[in-house]
């Protein structure tokens, strides 16, 4: 594989069109998409060796369809490091691109070959978005919801019943 000319502002190579760029990528990508997020997270998050643990946490957030939740915060990190515009278009918001993409059964393996392609041209090796190893999702950068009260619940208690209301007078 030819390495590409890497630009700020765009990626290196397509979603869609360079998924076969490196063969050996886009086979590792479909059979074994755990490996290849690993990989990936170990190069943008760090620490070093804990590629292992992120290829886990994935493979376990995948089997209950949720890889989005730990993969779209790599994704992001890797678009906001080299102002990588969203792909593939048309998925929502901008912000809610990097999920979707990686929780779609058919377009997660290509997002995850065209991450590894970026950072093979790029030649990282330093961490990107460096953060320690975490097994819960990474949280998103929203606000967190103020904290809301229940309200007062009444006097349930058994005591004296209340006095029945009088009976109307008859005439």
């Amino acid at each position: 594989m030819a390495l590409r000319e890497a630009k700020d502002g765009a990626w290196t190579y397509k979603f869609f069109e360079d998924l076969f760029a490196d063969p050996a990528i886009c086979i590792i990508s479909y059979c074994l998409p755990c490996v290849t997020y690993g990989q990936n997270a170990e190069t943008v998050h760090g620490p070093a060796g804990s590629c292992v643990n992120h290829g886990l946490k994935y493979y376990l957030y995948s089997c209950i369809c949720l890889c989005g939740l730990v993969s779209g915060p790599t994704r992001k990190a890797l678009r906001g490091a080299y102002k990588l515009p969203a792909e593939p278009a048309g998925l929502g918001a901008e912000a809610n691109t990097d999920c979707i993409v990686h929780t779609i059964p058919c377009t997660a393996c290509f997002a995850l070959c065209q991450e590894a392609n970026e950072i093979k041209a790029r030649k990282v090796t330093a961490p990107v978005d460096p953060r320690p190893f975490d097994w819960a999702p990474t949280p998103s950068s929203a606000p967190a919801p103020a904290a809301t009260t229940a309200p007062a619940q009444a006097d349930m208690s058994k005591g004296e019943p209340a006095a029945a209301p009088a009976a109307p007078a008859a005439q």
